[in-house]
């Protein structure tokens, strides 16, 4: 694939005697919105601890491409720690969100761009923290305007609905500069109203900001409507991967996949 901003190439992950993926060679195009399925205990989400450096693989080896040129080179991101591969580009969203919740809608923008500041005790003296703070509040400020969240920037994150307090968790990630956004079962929990605005603001985003986007997600509307391409697996192992139309008529897909519960956790 041209311009691709992720690879896994044979990217296996056992833990004990248990094959929790197992030969995973995935792809991700810059620009493209791609999807994970399958049913729980598929390995899913291991998939996504392999990616974004919460395990590092027991074989195979994981390839990001880091920045917005297309003539930059991908990196081995194999057994890089997650705060590395973050600062390199890459952010995720988690199935149970996890937002600080002792702080407002504001300081979790703020805290999601902890990485990329440079001032240290030295340089405060000097001033650069101060103008590193102005800058991270600005962005901040329009972030939260981007993202319509801007009316509720003092509200106590928890006091949001389930749904606001889903698009700020991924605000929060935007928060980091990212070209690869993952996001780990973004619709669940939500009602059908709140499923199609998400559904809107998944697009709205990936448009505003130049971003690739991997997802897992169960709600098969959703992920039928909004991916290009869609890899199907079943304990840890690549069943059919293809455009939605092609997974819609893989009769494996219907027998398996299509027919479950879209509300259960992963």
């Amino acid at each position: 694939m041209e311009k691709t901003i992720l690879r896994t190439e044979h990217a296996t992950m056992r833990f004990g005697g248990v094959t929790a993926v197992n030969d995973l060679n995935l792809e991700v195009g810059r620009d493209e919105i791609v999807a994970i399925i399958g049913p729980n205990g598929a390995g899913k989400t291991t998939a996504f601890n392999l990616i974004t450096g919460v395990y590092t693989p027991t074989e195979g080896k994981v390839f990001f491409t880091p920045g917005r040129s297309g003539e930059a080179k991908p990196v081995d991101i194999t057994g890089k720690k997650a705060d590395a591969i973050t600062r390199m580009g890459m952010a995720r969203t988690f199935q149970n969100i996890r937002l600080f919740k002792t702080q407002t809608v504001y300081e979790n923008i703020l805290i999601g761009q902890h990485l990329h500041v440079r001032a240290g005790l030295f340089s405060s003296v000097t001033g650069i923290a101060h103008k590193e703070e102005k800058a991270m509040r600005q962005k901040a400020d329009e972030l939260l305007k981007l993202l319509g969240l801007d009316h509720v920037k003092d509200e106590l994150c928890t006091s949001l609905p389930y749904g606001q307090q889903r698009r700020l968790e991924i605000a929060r990630a935007l928060a980091t500069d990212p070209t690869l956004l993952l996001l780990d079962e973004p619709a669940a929990g939500m009602n059908p109203q709140e499923t199609v605005e998400l559904t809107g603001f998944i697009r709205e985003v990936k448009e505003r900001f130049g971003l690739s986007v991997l997802m897992i997600e169960h709600h098969m509307d959703l992920v039928m409507d909004i991916s290009e391409r869609i890899y199907v697996l079943d304990f840890g192992q690549t069943i059919a991967t293809g455009t939605p139309a092609e997974i819609q008529n893989d009769s494996r897909v219907i027998e398996a996949y299509l027919g479950v519960d879209t509300d259960v956790e992963d």
